[in-house]
């Protein structure tokens, strides 16, 4: 069964996310993720992937806390 609450923390982690990289639109945003999201699970932007929800929360985690570490350091 999927967890229900997923989709408010992975929003809540994009809206976040969004809020420490202000200079880009949304659209460039979600493409940003997607690509790097792609990469770090496969290496390559040639594969398709399928992720559950749970490593794409993870993924935006570990994200965030990387913005948050080097906006502290600016």
């Amino acid at each position: 069964m999927r967890d229900r609450e997923s989709i408010n923390r992975i929003a809540g982690l994009i809206t976040q996310i969004w809020e420490q990289q202000h200079d880009k639109s949304f659209l460039q945003l979600i493409e940003a993720l997607k690509s790097d999201f792609i990469m770090q699970k496969t290496g390559s932007m040639e594969k398709e992937v399928f992720a559950k929800d749970d490593e794409f929360e993870r993924f935006l985690t570990e994200h965030l806390n990387e913005l948050i570490g080097d906006n502290q350091h600016d």
